[in-house]
């Protein structure tokens, strides 16, 4: 456990020299947490009268999804805008991780520490859980409180039309507490992986960018009228990446090998 810990030690003072990383941290959260909140809740946020006129001549999905029929069109649309964008959140956890661990080879390389580190009494392990950890804390705590945020300015706009709490439910609960440590995890373990075998760090964060995909999907697909996230459903993606964490565990550890990384920054 020290030798970890000297690892996270270590990796948290890169992270805190590194300003891409920071700016990746400090403002990201924001424009999920505030500004798309704004951009799809305050257009409906008007009277009812004028919303429901203003709807009147449409149809589709939203107006009939599931549990919201006893609601009017004006509420109904807002507690269906809010569920959907719980993938958004969902990428963060699966963006700031590959951020930082791209960073987490590569730039030890650059700066003539990777070998040093390799060369260690430290066993792979160790190295890629202290990693891990470094990249996912930040990146879990950058998400939970952007959703805090975002929940409390949801509550500030539609307080007065839903007269009540929309977030967080179970649904948002199991997404945030359960879900987006699975994706944080599965993110850092790629990313270090692959920052392991290039040689810039764009590289690895372009390669992993293919996690943030299926959840752009499945935003896609809600507003489409495929498919609404439930409890249910979302326990079963949870079940799904985790099937797919423990694979990427036992292929890092094959794949992460100290000579072969050496012998390539040689």
């Amino acid at each position: 456990m020290n030798k970890i810990q000297l690892i996270i030690e270590k990796e948290f003072e890169e992270i805190m020299k590194n300003k891409i990383i920071l700016f990746s941290i400090l403002f990201m959260p924001l424009i999920f947490s505030v500004f798309i909140p704004m951009a799809m809740l305050v257009p409906m946020i008007m009277s009812p009268d004028e919303f429901n006129q203003s709807m009147n001549t449409t149809t589709g999905p939203i107006g009939t999804s599931g549990g919201i029929s006893s609601m009017t069109t004006q509420e109904g649309i807002i507690s269906f805008m809010v569920t959907a964008t719980l993938p958004f959140f969902m990428m963060l956890p699966a963006m700031l991780p590959t951020i930082i661990s791209s960073y987490s080879i590569i730039g030890e390389k650059k700066n003539r520490t990777l070998e040093p580190l390799l060369a260690a009494p430290i066993s792979v392990q160790d190295i890629m859980i202290g990693k891990a950890i470094s990249a996912l804390v930040p990146a879990l705590v950058a998400t939970w409180i952007a959703a805090a945020i975002y929940a409390v300015v949801v509550w500030l706009l539609t307080n007065n039309i839903v007269h009540r709490v929309l977030v967080p439910d179970m649904i948002w609960l199991i997404g945030l507490f359960i879900l987006g440590p699975l994706l944080a995890f599965l993110g850092v373990m790629i990313t270090v992986i692959i920052s392991a075998r290039v040689s810039d760090p764009r590289t690895a964060q372009q390669i992993s960018v293919v996690l943030i995909l299926p959840l752009v999907g499945i935003f896609i697909a809600q507003l489409a009228g495929f498919m609404l996230l439930d409890t249910k459903l979302i326990l079963i993606i949870c079940v799904i990446v985790l099937v797919i964490d423990l694979a990427v565990i036992r292929i890092g550890s094959k794949l992460f090998d100290r000579e072969e990384i050496l012998t390539r920054w040689r």
